[in-house]
């Protein structure tokens, strides 16, 4: 007894000591996820609220009031230029709305007596909400106007936004969009090799070579639209717009963002020199693996790795987990004068990016490949067409007839060749031809002049060679749905063709029903190339060369070369009947052509 020495209160207490320490793990990570669910649910439903107020403004029993408000605006003095701005709250906004429509939005944020309160608290609680949310009206070009729904801090300061475009117009059904965004890889988006991609306005000029109002405003030039579809960048890209990712995104080499990134998953920033010039925001983990530079905020919400001691931050850090550095303080990362927005384990919002069909267009009540099945059922082939080749190395299109010139010694002369047949095209008649195949090849020349030309082809189109190639004239614009593969060589050279043409309709549009596991559609162009391409059920490539213009929507995209892909930001609102004159702007005319 003598010899004790205490040894079992001390294991005991070390016990006591280490399960206290677990406990305190486990109540901190707990908490840490109790915060994390409730920023994400605030954040759903701040989204949830801002897109229902959009889809009751758009409602079909809410056009009058709404067609009334839209002409009153656009024809005062105080809305009367390019980028003016109209902000409604309050009692304004109810006015827009169907009866109730606000009250069914807030319910849930109502305190849980509300039903038992005097009517002067009811309508002191229910007038701060609504006072907090925001419908912004922005005037745009062609008689376009810019509706956002935000709400504005409601929930634990979680921000949601949707948007509306109304274009004032002949028609009020409004006319399908495919080319709203510059690139857009369902399953996955993925570059190398320099490229700059960038936007500009063709009713401005040339595009000069600098970012356009896509970098300006903030807004994405790269999506993904399904569940874990990531976003890399290989090389030394330029991106002169934002991008949003329903996965990963990864920054390699030195790419440059000049708008923000907004990831559901991870985000990887390992360009060293590389460069974000807006904010940084995921779901999950922000990791810098190398010096990456981001001019805005930091917002994950779960952790902040910085694996390179010389990666920095502009204003500020935000976590719903750690921020682990080795750098000590870690808040050194940021620039001196905004040290203080330093947060870890706290409440972090960062929105979700929604998932969205791929094939979201509709011909009628038809997807792409039904629409294309129902042409090669009622149009009658005029089989393989084959330019390039003598004796018809030159062919012209136009929506009355298709002709080449036989270079046979005896007959030397333009020839018709085939008559289209009327179907039609979202709903209107159209003259349509339907082929087996088109391939240009050799020396080809292929004019489109006179209008509006739409062709079908049951398997593969194909350039290649050299010669004039596709020539689409100012007036006139291709449109082709092409079953099997797209495989354009350096023959596509298209140096005095827009993206839009002179009747404010897309030059030259490709709607690919490919389903292939190898590449569907591909660009190996070195020359100037025009078109955009609605491809939801297949893989991508395009090779920049000297210079893409138009837009790229695929199941995936891969993009290389050190060339660039420039999207017009007139494309956001035109496909199928030309644009109108509008007149002075009664209460109708109103059409959706726009929706985020």
């Amino acid at each position: 007894m003598k010899q004790q020495q205490g040894a079992a209160l001390v294991i005991v207490m070390a016990l006591l000591s280490g399960a206290l320490v677990l406990g305190m793990s486990g109540m901190q990570s707990a908490l840490i996820d109790e915060r994390l669910a409730g920023n994400y649910r605030a954040s759903v439903q701040a989204q949830m609220t801002a897109e229902n107020t959009t889809s009751s403004l758009a409602d079909l029993q809410n056009s009058d009031r709404r067609n009334e408000y839209l002409s009153s605006l656009i024809n005062s003095d105080e809305f009367s230029t390019i980028g003016d701005i109209k902000n409604l709250r309050g009692s304004e906004v109810e006015a827009l709305l169907r009866d109730g429509a606000l009250d069914g939005f807030f319910k849930q944020l109502l305190p849980s007596n509300y039903d038992e309160l005097s009517e002067d608290d009811k309508n002191t609680i229910r007038n701060a909400l609504v006072e907090n949310f925001v419908l912004r009206f922005e005037r745009l070009e062609n008689n376009q106007i810019a509706i956002s729904a935000l709400d504005d801090g409601l929930r634990r300061n979680a921000r949601g936004q949707s948007s509306l475009i109304y274009a004032l117009g002949e028609d009020s059904s409004g006319s399908p969009m495919p080319f709203q965004s510059p690139i857009v890889g369902c399953e996955g988006v993925t570059s190398g090799g320099g490229s700059t991609i960038s936007s500009y306005r063709s009713s401005e000029g040339s595009w000069s070579g600098q970012p356009g109002s896509f970098a300006e405003n903030d807004i994405p030039l790269i999506r993904t639209t399904a569940e874990k579809a990531n976003v890399v960048l290989g090389g030394n890209e330029q991106i002169h717009g934002g991008i949003h990712a329903l996965g990963s995104v990864t920054l390699n080499g030195s790419s440059q963002v000049f708008g923000s990134i907004l990831a559901n998953q991870t985000i990887n920033l390992n360009a060293g020199g590389g460069r974000v010039r807006g904010n940084v925001e995921s779901l999950r983990d922000i990791i810098f693996d190398s010096s990456t530079r981001v001019d805005g905020f930091v917002r994950a919400m779960r952790h902040v790795r910085f694996q390179s001691w010389s990666a920095s931050v502009g204003r500020g850090i935000y976590s719903g987990g750690n921020i682990i550095s080795s750098r000590n303080p870690a808040s050194d990362h940021i620039d001196e004068s905004n040290r203080a927005n330093f947060f870890q384990r706290s409440d972090v919002l960062v929105n979700k990016v929604e998932e969205q069909l791929c094939d979201s267009l509709r011909f009628t009540d038809n997807t792409l490949n039904e629409e294309i099945k129902r042409y090669r059922s009622e149009l009658t082939t005029i089989g393989n067409i084959t330019v390039g080749a003598y004796p018809n190395a030159e062919w012209r299109f136009t929506p009355q007839k298709i002709e080449r010139y036989d270079q046979t010694w005896n007959v030397n002369r333009w020839v018709t060749h085939a008559s289209p047949e009327s179907n039609t095209l979202f709903g209107d008649q159209t003259a349509i031809y339907r082929m087996n195949t088109l391939n240009l090849t050799g020396s080809p020349s292929l004019t489109v002049s006179g209008g509006d030309v739409v062709i079908v082809v049951d398997g593969d189109f194909t350039m290649g060679g050299g010669g004039p190639g596709l020539v689409i004239n100012p007036d006139s614009s291709l449109t082709v749905f092409v079953s099997g593969r797209i495989d354009f060589g350096s023959v596509l050279n298209m140096p005095e063709s827009n993206s839009i043409n002179s009747r404010g309709k897309p030059t030259f549009s490709l709607f690919s029903g490919y389903n292939g596991s190898d590449t569907g559609v591909n660009f190996s162009s070195s020359n100037r190339v025009v078109a955009n391409v609605y491809a939801p059920y297949a893989h991508v490539s395009v090779n920049s060369g000297a210079g893409f213009f138009g837009s790229v929507k695929g199941r995936s995209v891969n993009v290389s070369g050190s060339g660039s892909i420039v999207y017009d930001e007139l494309l956001v609102s035109t496909f199928g009947r030309p644009n109108s004159t509008p007149g002075a702007g009664g209460a109708g005319g109103w059409r959706l052509v726009g929706w985020q």
